[in-house]
């Protein structure tokens, strides 16, 4: 296998590093907002407006790369995301939060499309397993804060456990640093040399367009990222109860969302390397496939799922598919890339994400309250079914078209 460039490994850490006052304020920041000088009906607005900031900082940060390297937007970003963290941990009201809401979007504006630029520009042999490689070490950040952020606050308080997440996230900083080294002097002509490289993928025929991979981008995540992250809560709920008994133990809802919810991280933790890898192997098309098939059966399922246990086991398998799908599908848009428009089109395609991700809870909620989640998570399935259908169907339409005398 290529060997993976070190600056691959730095922007990846550096995003861990900063991603975690974000991943501990969504849980958290209700139960302090109005001690926080925030009214506790404009919590979703604050916990929600970075991902509207980023449908044009996506682009910002698509004209300064055409400019720079990527070592210096990084490094201010690890400045900002650091300032914003420690933002969070004061009553600085609803116009500071916000603020400080809209400085950690554009910050991750330019940490995503600068970490996926590097890949791309250096790793490209192996796209697929370093693409999984850096969102598993990117949810280390998510998990930790998942797995000890609560007890830190029971332990420390809410206003020195987040200036501890920024005081950790200003590690990035002497990190980023790294980066004007790593990408010097052995890098020069990476790209170049990167576009004669045909891996497997494209030898044999099983890349997705880019413009399907623009609409899966927002399909994808209008469902899982959006609807379903948003909802499942109270789906579980509504199926389960205030709770299950195991045995003389019993388990709450609240404790059953966030062992579903932890499976989310833990599973990009675990497969993103391993599902970057298949796809190397295999192609996009046919893990992607499978892969959004599933996942819009086991949307169905937690449906219809009567037992407790089936509904918890289709939720969690649910994150775990929607986590590889992520990877196959970034693979498969850096395959439509080249060095002269992958900044836009990656500013493209991480705008759609993030309008699906906005949209999905206001469409999720508005259509629930008209006609029940039932109804809306069926929906999402046929959506999901319906994307995986799409290049099959593609595929049978070309291979039709060639037969015709």
């Amino acid at each position: 296998m290529a060997k993976l460039h070190r600056a691959v490994l730095s922007t990846s850490v550096i995003m861990a590093l900063t991603i975690l006052g974000d991943s501990l304020l969504y849980p958290i920041f209700p139960l302090y907002a109005e001690q926080l000088g925030v009214p506790l009906v404009l919590a979703g607005l604050v916990l929600s407006i970075n991902r509207w900031v980023r449908l044009y900082s996506n682009y910002l940060a698509a004209k300064v790369y055409s400019s720079r390297s990527v070592y210096v937007p990084v490094l201010l970003a690890s400045m900002g995301a650091t300032l914003s963290t420690a933002f969070y941990a004061f009553p600085v009201g609803i116009v500071g939060f916000l603020l400080a809401r809209m400085l950690w979007g554009v910050c991750f504006s330019f940490f995503r499309m600068g970490s996926y630029l590097v890949v791309l520009q250096t790793s490209q042999p192996v796209l697929g397993w370093a693409l999984g490689l850096s969102q598993a070490i990117l949810r280390l950040g998510s998990a930790f804060t998942a797995l000890v952020g609560g007890y830190l606050i029971d332990l420390m308080g809410y206003h020195w456990t987040m200036l501890l997440m920024a005081l950790l996230s200003g590690f990035a900083i002497p990190l980023s640093l790294l980066l004007k080294r790593q990408l010097s002097a052995e890098s020069v002509g990476l790209s170049e040399a990167a576009e004669t490289v045909q891996t497997q993928v494209t030898a044999r025929g099983q890349a997705l367009s880019r413009g399907f991979c623009y609409a899966a981008a927002f399909i994808t995540h209008l469902v899982a990222n959006g609807l379903v992250s948003s909802s499942l809560a109270l789906l579980l709920r509504e199926t389960i109860g205030n709770g299950i008994s195991v045995g003389s133990l019993t388990l709450g809802i609240a404790t059953i969302s966030g062992f579903v919810f932890s499976s989310h991280w833990l599973s990009a933790i675990v497969l993103s390397a391993w599902s970057g890898g298949l796809s190397d192997t295999y192609g996009r098309q046919v893990p992607f496939v499978a892969v959004t098939a599933l996942q819009g059966s086991l949307l169905l399922l937690l449906v219809q799922a009567s037992r407790p246990v089936v509904c918890i086991v289709s939720a969690i398998l649910f994150f775990v598919s929607a986590n590889m799908q992520k990877v196959f599908l970034d693979a498969a848009l850096g395959d439509t890339t080249d060095t002269d428009n992958r900044r836009i089109v990656t500013a493209r395609y991480n705008s759609l994400q993030d309008l699906g991700a906005a949209l999905g809870p206001l469409i999720g909620y508005g259509l629930g309250a008209l006609s029940g989640f039932n109804t809306v998570y069926n929906l999402g399935a046929l959506v999901l079914l319906s994307t995986a259908a799409v290049p099959l169907l593609n595929q049978f339409w070309l291979r039709g078209r060639s037969v015709r005398p």
